[in-house]
């Protein structure tokens, strides 16, 4: 019973000094494409792209050293695949747009507590759901049956619950069918940050990440197109970013609202 007391009382102290906090934050992302397969590289020109983010963080913090940090963010992946020559029989520039809503579960270590401006260092796995995503496709196929030379084809991605060998891929138009997407993504995420404490329930975060992809967007054994059979899309991909953020939190201390209720009740008792 002392134990459990002396626990409980640990307990209590430690939920004391805890804050949340919460807040929007947006920011931009740098892509890093890496294929599966590197003889990719000799037939199509591979770039790194640049979109945005955006979305709401959550921090737990205490008066010690440690934090945990996590958020929910819709992230723009964007890719673009350039043909270095005829591929076979055809130039190629494809443009894609893909949409995620990712969450990262970072553990987070604070240094100069003491001051109103801080720095940390975070690290933690991030998973990403695939919403889905939409493109062009610029090919001599394609130009050879526009009704306007030189236009490219729009696409969306289409998730099909199906083999390919079952589905007749005419059926659809101006898709980007994909039978064997990798939906739910992983990756790892490291970072460093800054804090500035504008009052003792507001702040503003700064943070640069990396995140290493550990998924594939899809096998190519289920991907193709609607609308075009001398091309296919290369998906077995992942994408790597270098994350710049910013966000504005609030924060709020659950033991200190519960305090102020318990003496407004006192009061309220004596009168």
């Amino acid at each position: 019973m002392k134990r459990f007391l002396i626990l409980a009382f640990v307990f209590i102290s430690y939920s004391s000094q805890a804050q949340f906090w919460f807040g929007p934050k947006f920011g931009t992302q740098v892509i890093i494409p890496q294929y599966q397969a590197k003889a990719h590289a000799d037939s199509f020109k591979v770039s790194n792209e640049i979109n945005w983010h955006a979305g709401v963080a959550m921090d737990y913090s205490t008066e010690g050293h440690f934090e945990v940090h996590t958020e929910l963010v819709y992230v723009r992946v964007n890719n673009r695949t350039q043909s270095k020559s005829l591929y076979p029989d055809q130039s190629i520039d494809s443009k894609t747009v893909n949409h995620f809503l990712t969450a990262p579960l970072m553990a987070r270590v604070v240094f100069m507590q003491n001051s109103r401006f801080k720095v940390f260092v975070e690290a933690g796995p991030r998973l990403s759901w695939w919403l889905g995503g939409k493109g062009t496709l610029n090919s001599d196929e394609i130009e050879e049956n526009a009704s306007v030379p030189g236009q490219p084809a729009d696409f969306k991605v289409e998730f099909v619950k199906a083999e390919m060998g079952d589905i007749e891929v005419t059926d659809y138009t101006d898709k980007l069918l994909v039978t064997k997407p990798n939906r739910l993504q992983y990756a790892l995420d490291f970072g460093v940050g800054w804090l500035f404490d504008i009052t003792p329930s507001q702040r503003v975060i700064v943070d640069a990440k990396v995140s290493f992809a550990h998924s594939n967007m899809a096998f190519n054994d289920g991907v193709a197109f609607s609308s075009i059979t001398e091309y296919n899309e290369d998906l077995e991909y992942r994408s790597h970013m270098v994350m710049v953020s910013v966000a504005y939190m609030f924060g709020y201390n659950p033991a200190l609202a519960a305090k102020g209720k318990s003496t407004l009740k006192i009061k309220t008792k004596r009168k």
